[in-house]
């Protein structure tokens, strides 16, 4: 759709409530690893608009400070993020730490090694969801059906969903509205590209055009923010939290 503004966003959340529908949403941030003042920042406005965040924590670079911090914040999830966000594809390929085109010397058995001790790793924090969100939303094909063996239970990736149930034992909830134009300077979208993402990922689930029953995901990356992404930020959280229409979930109410 064209650059949304804030009244195509009301008019969609109205549209769920007279059809009596709820609009579940959550919220997903990556790559955190590190204590900072962006982190910080991101906590309390998950906390000042009294909202649900899903931290996607870095296990293998996680500060050990960490998941004392987070354990003081209840209204922080985590989920695994990769393992230690390495690029392994080769020169030319899309970036992947466990995408279908990394080294060929880097075998299943190997990233599913990797993603088992990233799983263990993760025991740490206090609010731990076993779900994988891999980095750069890649992954390859024949790794999710080995995932609930090694105690993953859900996949995070971008984008509609092609199936709720991937594997036997593994749920899917993706990802919708990536509030960075990584392509074009590592860059905010703009509130109008962000609100049409978010606008048109509902719209399609009330017409049936996707799985209806997938939440809408809001993707941000708190170490890339710019003053107006945080603006935006600030101002979506405010929008959505007043609206009757909307349920806005943990990441244990959405994988569950």
């Amino acid at each position: 759709m064209k650059n949304a503004d804030w009244d195509d966003l009301v008019n969609e959340l109205d549209a769920w409530r007279k059809a009596g529908l709820v609009a579940a949403m959550w919220w997903r941030d990556d790559d955190a690893c590190k204590i900072t003042g962006a982190l910080e920042r991101l906590l309390d406005l998950s906390e000042e608009h009294e909202t649900p965040l899903t931290l996607a924590v870095i296990p293998a670079e996680a500060d050990p400070a960490l998941p004392g911090l987070l354990a003081s914040r209840p209204m922080i999830s985590v989920v695994q993020h990769g393992y230690s966000h390495i690029n392994h594809a080769p020169a030319g390929a899309e970036k992947s730490e466990f995408g279908p085109d990394c080294s060929p010397g880097r075998t299943h058995n190997m990233m599913l090694a990797e993603l088992k001790e990233g799983h263990r790793l993760m025991g740490r924090f206090a609010d731990s969801a076993p779900v994988l969100a891999p980095p750069w939303n890649r992954i390859d094909p024949a790794l999710p059906a080995s995932l609930p063996g090694i105690g993953i239970k859900g996949v995070s990736c971008y984008g509609p969903r092609a199936s709720a149930r991937p594997a036997p034992g593994l749920r899917c909830v993706n990802a919708h509205a990536d509030l960075i134009a990584w392509r074009d300077g590592r860059r905010f979208t703009g509130a109008g590209e962000a609100l049409s993402l978010i606008i048109g990922h509902l719209s399609a689930r009330r017409a049936g055009l996707v799985d209806a029953d997938e939440p809408t995901g809001l993707l941000t990356h708190h170490l890339d923010h710019d003053e107006d992404l945080w603006t935006f930020l600030g101002d979506f959280l405010h929008c959505v939290r007043d609206h009757p229409a909307v349920r806005l979930l943990s990441a244990r109410e959405a994988f569950q």
